[in-house]
């Protein structure tokens, strides 16, 4: 056996290597896996399954968005409140904006062709442009980019231009129209990729005033609390409204819920051909742990030093533990043959005086109903040996041991992960050389230091 300062360059460089082409078969693996996933959401998004759930619901809504403002109209100021209520617009107004939205009458957000969105804005006999509307209509790319594709030009009044004070129609302008909100978002100068403060403008405009619009017009209030007198037209219209708004809450809960049944099926689809992959990557780092496993048989020690390295695990480590774990000959963690069912992870041990087993396996399995099962492994302890304790998955790392979490069984439910194993397999196992060779250095550092 070799001592630490004695481990030849040449098997430090040949266990990197081992552990350099492990990583490269799975980053490969992950980025095909990432390529299904992409594919498979892609066709869900594009599929007539999808496409006949949102038709269905883009109907029932365009209905109620049709009702909802014929009731708006008995409201006076309904839109302009709503909008200047909404502080993430009104941020966006400046001064003269803020005038200028107080002429608003009405707003619809519609889906043209191709998917697209068109935003129109009504307005009243004002004295700043000759528009009585101003429609911008634009579209997403598949990475959710927006697109701006046409707008209305914005017929100002008596407008002049340039530094200083800007005459509107014999109103001072202290900005420059160009930079007017009305300008950024409906007439922008650029055409193409809109600023980033319109792109977030007209996704703010289209979900999340236009869907709920009467929680701003009520700055989230309860009708109750409005000062209208019962029984009013403005009151009746109200109630009405929250009526529209509950149904169509209802409606984009259902919609949601269909489009992820949709996804469900396409994610299935992509899940059977990844399983694929990643058995096929399984099989091609198989040898290349066991080459490492020959490698790291040859340095005392290595396991402990690996393990205590991790930046989690290494927590788990008592006194006990790590003479306990200067025993380990090799570890070994692989996957059920399905490789999504679990894995297992397995110790095995020179003679020792601690217990009789030549080897220790822990069992992780995920169960149908969501579940983990971690089996427990019963350890043959020598006499006056065992260092177990009762072991809860919620107990801290930091007080727990190794050995006591090897030995406890434990099922954990939907929403809780083990950090042990996941560590242990995601983190220690593909990469144990390197952790190695990080806990040498700071061994040999505080050998420095002491000296």
């Amino acid at each position: 056996m070799l001592s630490l300062d004695e481990i030849p360059e040449e098997l430090i460089q040949k266990a990197r290597e081992v552990e350099g082409a492990i990583k490269k078969i799975t980053k490969k693996a992950r980025l095909e896996k990432s390529t299904l996933d992409e594919k498979y959401k892609k066709m869900a998004r594009e599929s007539e399954e999808m496409l006949a759930v949102k038709r269905m619901y883009k109907g029932l809504r365009k209905d109620l968005y049709e009702e909802r403002n014929e009731h708006i109209k008995s409201i006076p100021n309904f839109w302009p409140t709503a909008f200047l209520n909404y502080s993430r617009l009104r941020k966006q107004l400046s001064e003269e904006d803020a005038k200028i939205i107080r002429f608003l009458k009405s707003v619809v957000v519609e889906v043209g062709q191709n998917d697209e969105r068109v935003i129109t804005f009504f307005f009243g006999e004002n004295e700043y442009f000759v528009n009585t509307f101003l429609k911008t209509i634009y579209s997403r790319t598949d990475k959710g980019i927006l697109v701006h594709k046409q707008g209305t030009k914005i017929l100002w009044k008596a407008t002049t231009t340039g530094a200083g004070a800007e005459i509107l129609g014999g109103i001072p302008w202290s900005t420059d129209i160009d930079k007017s909100f009305f300008t950024l978002v409906f007439d922008p100068k650029d055409k193409g990729l809109p600023e980033m403060r319109c792109d977030k403008v007209l996704e703010t405009i289209e979900e999340h005033l236009w869907p709920r619009v009467l929680g701003y017009y009520l700055n989230w209030c309860a009708i109750t609390e409005i000062e209208v007198e019962e029984g009013s037209k403005e009151k009746i219209a109200l109630h009405e409204l929250k009526v529209i708004q509950d149904k169509l809450e209802e409606y984009d809960g259902k919609e949601y819920r269909g489009c992820m049944e949709v996804e469900e099926i396409f994610g299935e689809k992509a899940l059977e051909e990844q399983v694929l992959i990643e058995q096929k990557c399984s099989q091609e780092r198989k040898p290349l742990y066991q080459e490492r496993n020959e490698i790291v048989k040859t340095i005392p020690k290595f396991w402990l030093l690996a393990f205590i390295s991790h930046y989690a695990l290494g927590d788990l480590f008592g006194v006990e533990d790590q003479k306990i774990f200067r025993c380990v000959d090799s570890v070994d963690v692989v996957d059920n043959e399905d490789v999504t069912s679990g894995y297992t992870i397995t110790l095995n041990f020179d003679n020792n005086p601690y217990f009789s087993n030549q080897s220790l396996t822990k069992r992780i399995s995920f169960c149908e109903d969501g579940t983990t099962n971690l089996s427990a492994v019963m350890i043959s302890w020598k006499v006056n040996m065992d260092i177990s304790t009762e072991y809860l998955h919620h107990t801290p790392l930091t007080n727990a041991s190794f050995f006591t979490w090897f030995c406890a069984p434990q099922v954990i439910g939907k929403v809780y992960h083990d950090e042990v194993s996941e560590s242990i397999k995601d983190e220690l196992w593909p990469n144990a050389f390197e952790y190695f060779l990080n806990g040498n250095e700071s061994d040999e550092s505080s050998d420095e230091e002491d000296e």
